[in-house]
């Protein structure tokens, strides 16, 4: 009787499952809960978990589609989690009598629910988040670590002895970041055993693990957009979303923010910091520091141990305190000193001696940034590791077209020739052209190379990678390639790699001119500034264009506006003369690579010239 009396709720609830399964997160867990509750009712004298190929069983479902669990095999969306997961498994459970089955089943359920509502979430906000410095290939082991780390409380303690697979428990990721400061995008991948790395002994604490010891964190290159400095981190910290605990930099040494405050990485990649000082670092001079850290980690090859920067070691900090109100590296009492950690990157003091940043004595006040080589007892030093690669540089170079952008959308260029040292100072600057506006606003700073993947790089190249660019990068075409361009100027390539900086529009008062006047307008800004600008040659204005499309999906000298620059190449025409590329018309077709004379056929009045200069 009582069998058939299950049999029939089952069926009953399998019809009314179809309609109310899918309204809401609550009624997926009551759903779980019951079925998991009648199906162990049914078959407890028998009931087995095992560990065996869990990520490979699949829901059994009846005719009307409804989910069943296959002996409590793993739901598709938590196996699909699990199987990404090093160590991770159901461990094996024999004879399990009826309480604690009904207790490991609303855990298990619990367990689910967590990984469903996460993953949902996490889901959305990747498949919204495409900024720019967030477009790097994800591995799909990385991105279940970090999500089955960020659960609740429930998700990682009760739940976690019914499924004791080894996660990183103190991860903050990108889910992180867009619940408490913003979007950063899609997150680099971990390590295929970080698993593993966190299980290990730790090498400075014995008979603890590096998952007890170290936090695992993500530096990202932007948040909403902005280049991620310790500036911005400061801002970020103030008003953290989502509950978060706020703080502020209590003690922001001038000097630190002059010289470290404004740099970013152009790329996001992975830390694994300590979360103390390492024992024995503290009151010591900072080479002995550095050779202590060398010496405890030497064992260590792939992704080894190095002193953090002031970047790294106040993310990691802030990032922890925003979401536990911990404070790590915090300020001291009668019975304990203060801890800092000091960074790499020394600052020169007024007598030119250049001494290490430290960052720590965490406070309810905030977060305390100086610098000095005083062997104090509280000075320390931490360490991590890093994963994915990095590459600092001032934030006003964000929106630069560089070697990580060409990476990123074409191809390998090889090293970028250096920018003028006062490169910041010149995109800060007034702009020539358009008063009350800066360098930065009305230029593009691009990287000119020699090469993309060994081949030299030129017009015809540029063609062919602007059609299938890579890293999401926004693709389009030549709409018109002239053919004596193609065949004069085409295979044309730069024997250097440079940089140029070319103004977004023609400058004013180029429209309507002669070619001749056109060059006497630029030469006299030039002649007037001190300020080398030049007109562009037709592979600098087209890549300038296309390497600002491909990354952002905008459209520069557009065919609305009727926008062209001619440019210093001159085509011959036989037995017509010479006439200068213009390049421009920008539409949803294409770019117009063409030439034409002073009687040009698509207007005089639509033809200007940009300004340009060669670094």
């Amino acid at each position: 009787m009582t069998a058939l009396y299950d049999s029939t709720l089952l069926g009953c609830f399998t019809h009314y499952n179809l309609l109310t399964m899918y309204f809401s997160p609550l009624n997926r867990l009551l759903v779980t809960v019951i079925v998991f509750g009648l199906l162990l009712q049914g078959c407890r004298s028998n009931f087995r978990v095992t560990s065996e190929e869990p990520a490979s069983k699949k829901l059994r479902k009846t005719s009307d589609e409804v989910p069943i669990p296959d002996q409590v095999s793993l739901p598709d969306g938590l196996s699909s989690v699990v199987s990404d997961v090093p160590h991770s498994g159901f461990p094996t459970v024999a004879s399990v009598t009826s309480p604690s089955v009904a207790i490991s089943t609303v855990q298990a359920a619990l367990l689910m629910y967590h990984l469903a509502v996460e993953n949902d979430a996490v889901s959305d906000r990747e498949l919204a988040s495409s900024t720019e410095s967030g477009e790097t290939d994800t591995k799909p082991a990385a991105r279940p670590i970090a999500q089955v780390a960020e659960l609740s409380p429930v998700g990682r303690s009760e739940s976690s002895r019914v499924i004791p697979f080894s996660v990183p428990a103190p991860v903050f990721g990108a889910w992180a970041w867009a619940r408490y400061f913003g979007e950063v995008g899609v997150a680099p991948p971990l390590p295929s055993d970080i698993g593993e790395i966190l299980d290990r002994p730790c090498p400075f604490w014995p008979g603890k693990a590096v998952k007890d010891t170290h936090l695992l964190v993500l530096i990202p290159a932007t948040v909403d957009g902005k280049a991620f400095t310790l500036d911005l981190l400061g801002e970020l910290v103030q008003n953290p979303r989502g509950g978060g605990h706020s703080t502020q930099y209590f003690l922001y040494d001038d000097e630190v923010q002059q010289s470290l405050g404004d740099v970013y990485s152009s790329s996001s990649y992975w830390v694994l910091l300590t979360r103390d000082v390492l024992p024995g670092s503290r009151s010591k001079p900072y080479t002995a520091q550095q050779a202590l850290v060398a010496a405890q980690t030497a064992h260590i090859k792939c992704a080894p141990y190095a002193i953090p920067n002031v970047l790294e070691a106040a993310t990691v900090m802030l990032s922890h305190y925003v979401c536990s109100g911990d404070r790590l590296y915090a300020e001291g009492d009668d019975a304990l000193p203060s801890t800092s950690t000091r960074c790499t990157g020394l600052l020169e003091d007024a007598a030119e001696y250049p001494s290490p940043v430290t960052v720590g004595r965490f406070c309810s006040r905030g977060l305390v940034f100086f610098s000095g080589f005083d062997d104090d007892e509280e000075f320390g030093v931490s360490c991590l590791r890093r994963f994915g690669s990095r590459h600092y540089r001032p934030s006003i170079l964000l929106h630069s077209f560089g070697v990580e952008e060409w990476r990123r959308y074409f191809g390998e260029v090889g090293a970028a020739p250096s920018l003028p040292s006062d490169i910041a100072d010149i995109l800060n600057s007034g702009c020539p052209f358009w008063p009350g506006t800066r360098v930065r606003d009305t230029h593009l700073l691009v990287l000119m190379p020699a090469t993309v993947n060994g081949e030299p790089f030129n017009l015809d190249l540029l063609g062919a990678l602007i059609k299938r660019p890579r890293g999401r990068g926004y693709s389009t075409k030549y709409c018109y390639y002239d053919s004596d361009i193609r065949e004069q100027f085409g295979a044309r390539s730069p024997t250097r790699s440079y940089w140029v900086l070319m103004t977004r529009d023609v400058l004013e008062g180029s429209r309507g001119k002669t070619y001749a006047e056109q060059r006497e307008l630029v030469a006299g800004h030039a002649s007037r500034t001190g300020l080398s600008y030049k007109l562009p040659s037709a592979l600098e204005a087209a890549t300038a264009i296309l390497a600002h499309h491909v990354r952002s999906g905008g459209r520069l000298y557009m065919d609305e506006q009727r926008t062209w620059t001619r440019c210093q190449d001159l085509v011959v025409d036989e037995g017509e003369g010479k006439y200068p590329v213009a390049v421009g018309g920008f539409s949803s077709g294409g770019l117009f690579v063409s030439y034409g004379g002073d009687g040009y056929d698509l207007g005089s009045n639509y033809i200007g010239v940009a300004g340009f200069r060669k670094f």
